[in-house]
């Protein structure tokens, strides 16, 4: 069983069940858990920065939206991960995150 809460997984369901691979990605690579987000999680961002069929704004928001919880550790993680698409990712989400 991996560290993540009831809440990460259930947060993960929902964007399955909506079909948001890109959401679910934020969700997985910002959970709850007290370690930085998984690579491959922040690999699949990355690539997903570079394809034409991605809502570069959605992922935007769905990283923004995490910055609002309530746990220290996620909003943590949701900046790394921002930092991370804005070094490596495409200079779309660049312009965009400013």
């Amino acid at each position: 069983m991996s560290g993540q809460s009831l809440t990460d997984r259930i947060t993960a369901a929902q964007h399955s069940v909506t079909g948001s691979a890109v959401s679910k990605t934020v969700c997985k690579a910002t959970t709850h858990e007290v370690m930085g987000p998984k690579k491959k999680h922040l690999d699949y961002l990355i690539q997903c920065t570079n394809e034409m069929n991605v809502n570069i704004p959605q992922l935007a928001d769905s990283l923004f939206e995490r910055t609002t919880n309530s746990s220290w550790v996620v909003v943590f993680k949701s900046l790394i991960t921002t930092h991370h698409l804005m070094v490596y990712g495409n200079e779309v989400i660049q312009k965009i995150s400013l």
